[in-house]
């Protein structure tokens, strides 16, 4: 059976199951119609189901998850309004996305901005300041308010980046700008590509079923606190684990498997290529003997009402490693080139991963929950936006050091939502710390490297309207090559 073949097979599985799940109700909603959901209270139009389960409607966190953002248009906190109070900054576009979402598509578009300097130290100071910038399209077809079958969805994230980063100048080991690597972390500073196109699928048992070209790291590792590019940390080490990136690139054909047996536990099991990139099918390398698997528990809870989020992941790959494995996206493979060594036949790792609230600001889950009463997501408690408040979030991983270019990694911090400046309780903040270190059997080899890489960064998040965000952050970096001084970064973000 060639490629091709099998997931047009896969696919026209999920489907048959989807639809006898819904026919026995088995499916995570109730397969039957609904009245048209009151959403007033979010002050977005009401938006008519069509009879069949939507997954969009029973989980929009998965929403979240996929795009890294705790928001979508067309979710309980849709606001509209003028410019200045509206979700969306071109809101409903005269109804247009309205009706849309009443057919089951949800399609929004983001752009980031970046205005960086490093100031000193690092590979060389920025002359003047780097501007480079990305743009983002999302879109989410609920197969249920569309009328196909219950309890699926088609999702897509087309992606771009221009102009050139700070990456560069600072020489780092893990990029001080991350999102200036995707799509890809090639140097033409205009790279465009369709990077995930999968389907997802609710199944009996509280089982969800993922499966296409898809971003593993959205899924896997998620944290509350440093897990977004485009409103959080901007150095790499600050939300991602990079012992990930050598198991699963960015991005690749793979499947996803969850079950959650109740709100506090999810296991997942997850198949992906281990040689792929946004810009190519990965047809063609699909079942070479160069795959990756991986099993990820997660336990959510709550310690005195403070949420937590506790995660931990391991993660094998069949691929063989003629030198010491590095991700595309980590730039220590600019600095030590290619490195001739011993051929291994597989790899594997272990991370874990956690977030805690310290402080919750007193309502404001409640007050949250309000908004939510005679909607079509009253009780759906479990996909709230963050509480108002503060917590501490870490990340650590390990992997054998004699065939890997990092065998180590920490990192740790505090951040919150609010609660620094009086009356703006929708702005972000973080302060955190990430030490890369890089195997000793690669610094026995004359390459010029120091074990560790220490990095810091600091940032606040304006929300200068519910549409627009100015983030301003400030690094120090302590790069691998040692060859380099420390380096100082400025920056500032709009989102």
């Amino acid at each position: 059976m060639t490629t091709i073949a099998f997931f047009k097979n896969l696919i026209l599985d999920l489907a048959v199951v989807a639809c006898i799940c819904g026919l026995s109700g088995q499916l995570i909603a109730a397969d039957k119609p609904a009245q048209a959901a009151d959403t007033t209270a979010a002050g977005s139009a009401p938006h008519q189901r069509k009879g069949k389960a939507s997954l969009i409607e029973a989980a929009p966190e998965l929403y979240y998850t996929a795009k890294r953002y705790s928001r979508f248009y067309g979710d309980a906190n849709t606001v509209q309004g003028n410019i200045l109070e509206r979700s969306y900054l071109f809101g409903n576009a005269g109804g247009a996305r309205d009706y849309l979402i009443d057919h089951g598509f949800y399609f929004d578009f983001g752009v980031t901005q970046f205005l960086q300097s490093n100031v000193s130290g690092g590979n060389r100071t920025t002359p003047s300041a780097r501007v480079n910038g990305s743009t983002d399209g999302w879109l989410w077809l609920d197969t249920g308010k569309a009328g196909l079958w219950p309890g699926g969805a088609a999702y897509l994230h087309g992606e771009g980046a221009w102009s050139w980063s700070i990456n560069p100048d600072v020489g780092s080991n893990l990029p001080a700008n991350f999102d200036a690597t995707m799509p890809t972390s090639d140097p033409d500073p205009s790279q465009w590509a369709l990077s995930e196109a999968y389907l997802l699928q609710a199944l009996p048992a509280n089982l969800l079923a993922l499966a296409g070209k898809l971003d593993m790291a959205a899924w896997a590792d998620t944290n509350m606190f440093a897990n977004r590019e485009r409103s959080q940390f901007v150095y790499a080490g600050l939300f991602v684990n990079p012992i990930a990136g050598v198991f699963f690139p960015y991005t690749a054909l793979g499947g996803w498997l969850t079950w959650t047996p109740s709100k506090e536990h999810t296991l997942a099991a997850i198949y992906s290529q281990s040689e792929s990139s946004a810009t190519v099918t990965g047809f063609d390398t699909l079942f070479n003997g160069s795959d990756s698997y991986a099993f990820q528990y997660i336990f959510a809870t709550e310690i005195a009402k403070r949420p937590g989020r506790y995660l931990i992941a391991g993660a094998y790959s069949t691929k063989d490693i003629p030198s010491f494995a590095i991700s595309d996206r980590q730039l220590i493979g600019e600095i030590i080139g290619a490195v001739p060594e011993d051929e291994e036949s597989e790899n594997y790792g272990v991370i874990g991963n956690f977030a805690q609230y310290l402080w919750v600001k007193a309502g404001s889950a409640e007050a949250f929950k309000r908004r939510l009463e005679g909607t079509a997501y009253a009780g759906l408690t479990h996909h709230n936006l963050p509480p108002v408040g503060i917590g501490i979030f870490g990340r650590a991983g390990w992997s054998p050091k004699d065939r890997n270019a990092i065998d180590q990694f920490y990192s740790f911090g505090i951040g919150g939502y609010g609660m620094l400046i009086p009356g703006r309780d929708n702005d972000q903040w973080g302060i955190g710390w990430a030490g890369t270190h890089i195997s000793s059997d690669l610094r026995d080899l004359p390459v010029g490297l120091r074990s560790w890489e220490h990095a810091g960064e600091v940032f606040y998040n304006f929300w200068l309207t519910p549409a627009a965000h100015l983030s301003l952050n400030t690094q120090v970096i302590r790069t691998a090559d040692d060859t380099l001084d420390t380096a100082w970064t400025l920056g500032s973000r709009l989102q």
